[in-house]
């Protein structure tokens, strides 16, 4: 694996001699302020452009660079050196650097990367260190341990690795992070942080901060795949810090308990019961915000059809995969005695019929609102039955999901008004966009 050197070039050569005689590299590329008077002289000039002065003294003239450093064939003029037009505009700079460092990656991906960001102008050396944090270089700085001239570096300097980790990590968790949360990306800020703890040596405080957002991100993050023991698992860990979601989960997973046979949780708090069908409307907002809007719709249907089934279940005893005609009305029997499945036995009902039982049972509000708002509903499944998700080849665009789903997501949430009494109605809440 070879080594590459990014260095910046001022106007004094001692501290780039001593980083390059130190960190020894494969290949340096020289970043250096053009024109006449720049600083690309002490790299390409003739004779002897590099001067060492003390004060305002000469006191040695020496080659150019890669001559005086006995460089050879790992300086290439035509591809080691970054002219900066402007040395002082940071745009310019950060731009032709990063340039330089994505071209490296591309063409020798194997690379060791290092920077020196101790020559130059002080906008060049902080390009430099910017890009060497964005692009994941090591940076160098090259100074003396009891630095007295505030100039520039003297004699008797060396180099030395910046100390960058706590930078890093801060740098992460104020920018990186964020925007994470702000989309629901739990994997991503999961990969973010399990990446900090496994690369960097950290205080022990700070680890424990990154443990405990991990396990918070990995809470929300098997929440958001409906695994919500596994979430309740992870968010119990820290309920000082998200208290009311984690009361809210426990009600999730009791709602869960009761049309769920499988599913033992291992703590509940009773709530309405449709804690489930909100929880759902709430990811369909979530699938929508990352422009998944097939998955937004599939997430509305599934919620359509499950207050129906709890409904049934929790109102009549009913079960949409194996009706009991005994607890039908009597003049309903005979009917839903029709829809028996002959391969199996069972009365099995899908979504709509669940809502024209509902319809056909005395004064269900449920039932009720359905017959209003049939019409609607059908002309909205449609555009789900016709998707790849369910019997089509048509994606949902944002204009289907804006105009379809908001049918069924008002349709839901109308009729949980309806349905769970106003002391019992605590609407569960999005999840957090920061920690």
């Amino acid at each position: 694996m070879s080594t590459i050197l990014l260095i910046t070039v001022g106007g004094s050569p001692q501290p780039i001699i001593t980083a390059i005689q130190s960190l020894n590299p494969d290949r340096t590329i020289f970043i250096c302020s053009d024109g006449s008077r720049g600083s690309v002289s002490q790299v390409i000039g003739e004779g002897t452009p590099c001067e060492i002065r003390r004060g305002a003294e000469v006191v040695e003239r020496l080659p150019n660079l890669p001559t005086h450093l006995g460089l050879g064939d790992r300086f290439d003029p035509d591809t080691d050196l970054v002219r900066l037009d402007n040395p002082d505009d940071l745009a310019e700079c950060y731009g032709r650097i990063a340039t330089k460092i994505n071209d490296i990656k591309t063409t020798d991906p194997n690379a060791q990367l290092l920077a020196d960001y101790t020559g130059g102008t002080k906008t060049m050396s902080l390009a430099l260190g910017m890009a060497a944090l964005d692009y994941g270089v090591a940076p160098y700085l090259t100074t003396n341990a009891t630095r007295e001239n505030l100039i520039r570096v003297e004699r008797g300097e060396s180099t030395e690795r910046a100390p960058t980790t706590l930078l890093t990590v801060e740098r992460t968790l104020n920018q990186d992070l964020p925007r994470f949360l702000q989309d629901y990306n739990y994997s991503g800020a999961i990969a973010t942080l399990q990446t900090l703890l496994q690369s960097l040596e950290l205080p022990q405080d700070k680890r424990r901060q990154l443990r405990e957002w991990l396990n918070i991100c990995g809470g929300f993050d098997a929440w958001d795949r409906f695994d919500h023991q596994t979430a309740w698992d992870l968010l119990s860990l820290h309920m000082n810090q998200v208290q009311p979601y984690g009361l809210a989960l426990k009600r999730v997973l009791s709602s869960r308990q009761a049309i769920d046979p499988t599913f033992q949780p291992t703590e509940t708090i009773p709530g309405h019961g449709y804690e489930l069908v909100e929880d759902l409307l709430l990811n369909a907002q979530r699938r929508a915000h990352q422009q998944r809007y097939d998955d937004a719709v599939g997430r509305l249907y599934r919620g359509l059809e499950l207050l129906a089934q709890i409904r049934l279940r929790q109102t009549y005893e009913l079960q949409t995969g194996d009706i009991d005609l005994e607890k039908l009305p009597v003049e309903l029997r005979e009917k839903y005695s029709a829809e028996r499945n002959p391969r199996n036995g069972k009365i099995q009902l899908p979504l709509w019929k669940s809502y024209l039982l509902l319809s056909e049972l005395p004064d269900d509000p449920l039932g009720q609102r359905f017959q209003e708002h049939a019409e609607s509903l059908e002309n909205a499944l449609q555009v789900r039955n016709y998707s790849l998700f369910a019997h089509g080849f048509q994606p949902i665009t944002e204009n289907d999901y804006r105009n379809t789903g908001q049918v069924i997501q008002t349709f839901i949430s109308t009729a949980l008004d309806a349905l769970i009494p106003g002391k019992k109605r605590h609407p569960l809440t999005q999840f957090p966009t920061s920690l």
